[in-house]
């Protein structure tokens, strides 16, 4: 089900027709209860206030094996128990995690810091009062980006080097990775930056690590994709070429189901609005949404967003990271006409509670 918040209630029969769309995705239905005991055992405490669990897709992509020096190789899902050696995640019956609302004053870690969504989060999470670990890789340019404000914290670390997280989650309450690179060849793919380190591997090292620092961690926000439950579908077939979309999904599923974590997963559309720290497309046009300033949401992967504004993510995240309800649950967010809900927490809850199936 979709929600829709316009400041009024929908009219048009268009509008209608679009907010009707009842999701069939194999993301939505799965419980606890009926799954995965293992996870089950994982969440105690956290079943009764958020008893479902997104289900994703049971095809499991195996991980290229490619050599890039200094990286850690995860396996693929399907063998992702541990071999000995390699410092990487592993399901952890031990964790002590707990779905929970994250107030203000918590400590959050942010992955991405310096990127588009990332910069906009940082500025959003330090104004409502929450305390930012910004993971970065050169503190002056994180410096240049971010500022030097009260409660916001610099760290070094490459999610591309399992040894420079050591200690990065420490004492955080939540972690937002809003990591990214482009879909297709670009400039920012230099230095080992494409899909599969970037959306894959450097995931696969960033959960290792907040495993091993973070036991009792409250939420694991993740920045995914649309599509990425349909690669087998235009126009994501295209998107995919050089599998941003499947290393992305491969990152989902072993959050799900492996990790351990309470999650929740926001997939935005085409990205829209600044700040431009990109080498696609959109920075050259310095997109815009214009006076697309309404949000659309809605759980699963079945709607199609034409754009999402970096603006509506990083909101997205810190409203998220404050509401039990959307623990264990994967969003698609658009970007529509009209005035939107702002940071009012009263219409982002209507939107979230309202998506959910």
């Amino acid at each position: 089900v979709n929600a829709s918040w316009r400041g009024r209630a929908p009219s048009s029969e268009k509008h209608l027709k679009m907010s009707s769309v009842v999701g069939t995705s194999s993301f939505a239905g799965f419980r606890i209860a009926s799954g995965q005991p293992a996870r089950a055992q994982q969440r105690a405490g956290c079943v009764s206030r958020c008893p479902q669990v997104p289900r994703l897709s049971s095809s499991r992509s195996a991980c290229f094996t490619g050599q890039a020096k200094g990286l850690i190789r995860p396996p693929s899902l399907a063998t992702c128990k541990s071999k000995g050696g390699a410092a990487r995640p592993s399901r952890r019956c031990g964790l002590d995690v707990r779905a929970a609302a994250v107030a203000p004053g918590a400590k959050v870690l942010v992955v991405g810091a310096t990127g588009g969504v990332g910069q906009l989060l940082t500025a959003k999470l330090l104004e409502r009062g929450y305390t930012v670990r910004a993971l970065c890789r050169n503190v002056e340019k994180a410096t240049s980006y971010l500022g030097t404000a009260e409660g916001l914290e610099l760290v070094v670390g490459d999610c591309r080097d399992a040894s420079s997280l050591k200690g990065i989650a420490k004492g955080v309450d939540a972690v937002v990775c809003c990591t990214g690179t482009t879909a297709f060849p670009s400039a920012r793919w230099k230095d080992g930056n494409g899909p599969e380190n970037t959306d894959y591997v450097g995931n696969m090292n960033l959960i290792a690590a907040v495993q091993a620092d973070a036991p009792s961690l409250k939420r694991f926000v993740y920045i995914s994709s649309v599509g990425v439950e349909r690669t087998n579908k235009m126009p994501f077939i295209i998107l995919n070429a050089f599998g941003v979309l499947k290393y992305k999904g491969m990152t989902e599923r072993y959050i799900a189901e492996e990790s351990g974590f309470p999650f929740t997963f926001l997939r935005p559309g085409r990205l829209t609005d600044g700040p431009y720290t990109s080498y696609d497309l959109n920075t050259l046009l310095k997109a815009t949404s214009g006076t697309k300033r309404a949000v659309q949401v809605e759980e699963g992967d079945e709607l199609l967003p034409e754009a999402t504004s970096r603006l509506v993510v990083a909101e997205a995240c810190v409203q998220a990271l404050g509401m039990e309800c959307t623990e264990g649950r994967a969003y698609v967010l658009a970007s529509t006409e009209g005035e939107g809900p702002g940071q009012d927490a009263e219409s982002w809850t209507a939107l979230f509670a309202g998506a959910n199936k």
